[in-house]
């Protein structure tokens, strides 16, 4: 039986090393950007449509905010729960409330 999907350039890696992962555009290293999404994951429970809590962080982490935040709503991050979502790939029913809160 054939495979379908042997046509799919995909196939051809045998590593993950030769993949290339689509990576947001930030000029973070690996642990700011861990401490960034632990701020917003425990900061958040709903949206109050702000970057607040990241630029908080910002400040904690001595990053220069206004870099930052243009990097961020490069990515489609303009508010904290948009960050989380479109530039972290984060997971909304793990991260907000089941009362209803969330992006908006």
């Amino acid at each position: 039986m054939t495979n379908i999907f042997d046509d799919l350039p995909w196939h051809e890696y045998d590593e993950l090393d030769d993949l290339e992962c689509e990576q947001p555009g930030l000029s973070l290293s690996l642990e700011q950007l861990v401490g960034l999404a632990k701020a917003l994951e425990s900061a958040l429970r709903s949206c109050d449509g702000t970057l607040r809590v990241a630029q908080e962080w910002a400040r904690g982490a001595e990053v220069g905010w206004p870099q930052l935040r243009h990097e961020l709503e490069e990515n489609g991050g303009f508010c904290d729960c948009e960050v989380v979502l479109n530039v972290l790939g984060g997971d909304f029913d793990r991260i907000f409330d089941d009362d209803g809160a969330g992006p908006d």
